[in-house]
């Protein structure tokens, strides 16, 4: 019987511990503009939606504005014709434009923007089963851990201007600890620190013509990891010798990528943008790692890169202070991952088409915006199939 409650500690480790993927930026777009615009925003982003879009962008608005906003998504999935449960999930997005005030010949030349992704209710989640239990590894308990980005634009010709960013990602490592007590009980002592992991974010963008903007961005790879050891000390409680257990994997994981946009003033109230994301999913390796060295190998992701197009139209109109804003846009997220009946890291093609708007008021003493988007994606895969929606509102206050 002194085995018992370790019995129950490791069943609730592996059942637990797992590999969720990507954070929200990447996956719906940092703020309701990006968020409407299919994730574009590398040549003409100028809010702290910036900061992961394109740095470069910072540098745009004169204004110095703070913005809270809340995202959610709720999933609809099926895997191998069986409904697939996935957690709802939402946050609350904080974002500032700080334009630095330097005068002389840094006048507008220089600008910071922060963006904060927070889950609800929690700081980082990583649950999942074994490594050999299908799953969605693109799409399971995603936009489940602390986001946050920081970026400085520069201005460094009238028509040209360059951003450095830092997406910052929260980790966790630890130790359990199992041990015997007096009176033959067997107690648990977890510790466990939270750290963060780095990306850089480095981005260009050119004033081509009055009407053509053009963007470049590159984004590191990034990823949220958790390392937790299960040792013991039990001695003589057992009749066994148990080995140490390493929990281990990556909660969230973002391909390098390289996006590259223009966007064309095609009207004198709309606005074209068309761009495409190359994303490095080749150097994905397996998000779970074997609990003993003893295991049997598993099988490599065999993952690919992929090649995802966006396309968005952007309309706007102003009334004396008053300027609305109606935005439409649609990309094709095509699946890295390889379909067959022996995989286990499943994923599928989507289709996503996006939407929203803006209203703002720009006052003499007091400006203020609101921006809605949503999102509907399809999933269009031989073994996952189904649909989510995301919906995501925020209000901006120029200070």
């Amino acid at each position: 019987m002194r085995a018992f409650p370790f019995t129950i500690t490791i069943a609730f480790t592996l059942t637990f511990t797992s590999a969720a993927l990507a954070s929200e930026p990447e996956l719906f777009g940092l703020g309701p503009r990006a968020g409407a615009l299919a994730g574009l925003g590398a040549a003409d982003a100028e809010g702290y939606d910036a900061t992961y879009a394109n740095p470069a962008g910072l540098i745009g608005p004169t204004r110095r504005r703070l913005t809270i906003g809340y995202v959610g998504a709720d999933y609809h999935l099926r895997l191998d014709g069986v409904k697939h449960p996935v957690d709802p999930t939402s946050g609350v997005i904080i974002g500032a434009d700080l334009p630095l005030p330097f005068g002389g010949v840094l006048k507008d030349r220089l600008a910071l923007g922060l963006g904060f992704y927070f889950p609800t209710n929690l700081i980082n989640r990583a649950r999942d089963g074994f490594p050999d239990q299908t799953r969605l590894s693109l799409l399971d308990d995603r936009t489940q851990v602390v986001s946050v980005l920081v970026g400085a634009g520069v201005r460094v010709h009238r028509r040209v201007t360059v951003g450095v960013g830092v997406l910052a990602l929260a980790a966790l490592i630890g130790e359990i600890s199992i041990r015997p007590e007096a009176g033959g009980r067997i107690t648990t002592v977890a510790e466990e620190q939270l750290t963060s992991s780095f990306t850089p974010v480095i981005g260009i963008r050119a004033i081509a013509t009055d009407w053509l903007k053009l963007g470049l961005v590159f984004r590191g790879e990034s990823k949220s990891r958790y390392d937790i050891a299960v040792t013991n000390t039990l001695g003589a409680a057992l009749p066994i010798q148990l080995p140490t257990l390493r929990i281990a994997g990556t909660a969230q994981y973002d391909p390098l990528q390289l996006q590259a946009e223009g966007s064309f003033r095609a009207t004198s109230w709309l606005r074209i943008g068309v761009g495409a994301t190359w994303k490095h999913w080749a150097a994905y390796t397996n998000p779970t790692e074997n609990a003993t060295p003893g295991a049997p190998p598993q099988l490599p992701p065999d993952y690919h890169d992929t090649i995802v197009p966006r396309v968005a139209g952007e309309a706007a109109g102003t009334w004396g202070r008053l300027r609305l804003v109606a935005r439409l846009g649609y990309f094709f997220e095509w699946s890295p991952a390889p379909d067959g009946p022996t995989r286990v890291l499943l994923d599928a093609d989507r289709h996503v088409i996006t939407g929203g708007g803006a209203f703002e008021w720009h006052g003499p003493v007091f400006s203020f915006q609101l921006e809605a988007f949503a999102q509907w994606h399809h999933l269009d895969g031989l073994r996952a199939s189904g649909d989510f929606g995301v919906f995501g509102a925020a209000m901006g206050v120029d200070l």
